[in-house]
């Protein structure tokens, strides 16, 4: 029967760099070699653990594992990082909780982890396997995004246990397009090759936004058309306010861009960070840019993000979108499903105790 595979929690994704790919495109179970030639895909080697200790001290008992790596039929190696909740296994049974900080301790192995489920019947608690930068980079910041508070890991673990079930290789949710395999093995074929592209380190993503950053270095003088070509300018404040709220995120940096008038209106309060996280949440590194510094840095921003919709969202019908991007914007997805369960379980607790 020979091995078998599970899946990261959170993309649906390998836990190997190892990967078919065919120098001339042409096969069909395999990826394209020019599309993933320049790709390092490292980031998918790394395994990490989402699990419960009830032996714990404190309220809180779930931890997160150190970084490992896939061993096989479903088990995890993986070391004990420096989360204290994490189950040390040693000769002593002693060992006191400050020393899972010990860089000593840290680089100690534990034993196997089985995960989604006791494959052994051993009676060992499961975990839940993750890419590290699909939890740290994406996950943790999808649900801050909404609670910035200490995310409560007993909570997101119980929401992920009632997520599991089934063939016990991956959650019970969407993936979103394309559909990451969920057989025996990991299966590649020929267009999905945005599947296996780091999601977090993007580097044409990170052109685009150098071109934003350079603008905002510069002194930019507004734009010299004539009063009487504004036609903004005989508008109230109200009514610059007004055309904002019918605008997209793009539009609006392309009318202030456009517009000495509408350069120099601020916008109604909120209305800027409402817009960037309903219309593109997993382009955060936007939201940490002030690109109303000049009407150029607003017209280079516009660009970008009138582009992003279309560069982001993958399709089967050609390779005209971000890789990396593409990926993201599909773990965002399966990032929100997860969000909104961890969320209600967190009202139903506050109801709870109130």
């Amino acid at each position: 029967m020979g091995g078998w595979e599970v899946y990261c929690a959170i993309c649906g994704g390998a836990f190997s760099s190892q990967v078919d790919m065919d120098p001339e495109g042409t096969d069909e179970d395999c990826y394209r070699y020019d599309l993933l030639q320049d790709c390092n895909l490292e980031w998918l080697d790394e395994v990490c653990g989402l699990g419960v200790n009830p032996d714990a001290r404190g309220n809180e008992k779930a931890f997160v594992t150190g970084v490992g790596y896939y061993w096989d039929y479903g088990e995890i190696q993986v070391v004990s990082g420096d989360d204290p909740n994490v189950p040390f296994y040693n000769d002593r049974d002693d060992i006191p909780m400050t020393a899972y900080a010990s860089p000593f301790f840290a680089t100690w192995t534990l034993p196997n982890a089985s995960s989604y489920h006791d494959f052994s019947e051993t009676g060992d608690p499961h975990v839940f396997p993750f890419h590290p930068i699909c939890y740290h980079g994406v996950l943790e910041r999808c649900i801050r995004q909404e609670n910035p508070e200490h995310i409560k890991r007993d909570v997101l673990f119980d929401v992920l246990e009632d997520l599991n079930g089934g063939r016990y290789v991956r959650l019970q949710l969407s993936y979103g397009e394309p559909e990451p395999s969920a057989e025996q093995v990991w299966r590649t074929t020929k267009g999905q090759e945005t599947l296996v592209v780091n999601p977090v380190r993007i580097p044409q993503l990170d052109s685009d936004l150098d071109v934003i950053m350079k603008s905002l270095e510069k002194k930019g003088s507004p734009h010299q058309n004539s009063q009487s070509e504004d036609i903004f300018n005989v508008l109230p404040i109200e009514l610059r306010h007004e055309v904002f709220r019918h605008l997209s995120a793009g539009s609006i940096l392309a009318v202030k861009a456009a517009s000495l008038a509408m350069h120099t209106t601020t916008l109604p309060y909120g209305l800027w960070t409402h817009r960037l996280r309903s219309e593109m949440p997993w382009l955060w590194e936007i939201h940490d840019i002030d690109v109303f510094q000049s009407q150029e840095s607003e017209g280079n921003a516009s660009k970008l993000l009138l582009d992003i919709q279309t560069k982001s969202q993958y399709t089967s019908e050609n390779d005209d979108y971000i890789l990396g991007l593409a990926n993201r914007r599909r773990i965002w997805g399966v990032c929100e499903q997860i969000r909104s369960r961890y969320l209600e379980k967190l009202k139903a607790i506050s109801n709870t105790d109130n």
